[in-house]
């Protein structure tokens, strides 16, 4: 299915940005849709397809504030 974006996100491991036109799973697209970031593309756009590989996210942990010191791990 064609969605447009509606944010920056990413989008079967490709980072998309906010107007780019995506073609994506049924799935993908409606939890996209639905969550709010994405809209069901017009029909009469050209798809880019990019031949770059996808790159992993960077994933990042974050402390919980406290007033007790913790330690570093």
């Amino acid at each position: 299915m064609r969605i447009q974006m509606l944010r920056s996100t990413i989008v079967d491991l490709v980072q998309v940005s906010v107007g780019d036109i995506v073609e994506t799973s049924d799935q993908a697209s409606r939890l996209l849709i639905g969550i709010g970031k994405a809209m069901a593309a017009p029909a009469t756009h050209e798809v880019v397809i990019t031949d770059q590989e996808p790159q992993p996210a960077k994933l990042t942990t974050k402390r919980r504030k406290t007033n007790d010191p913790q330690p570093w791990n």
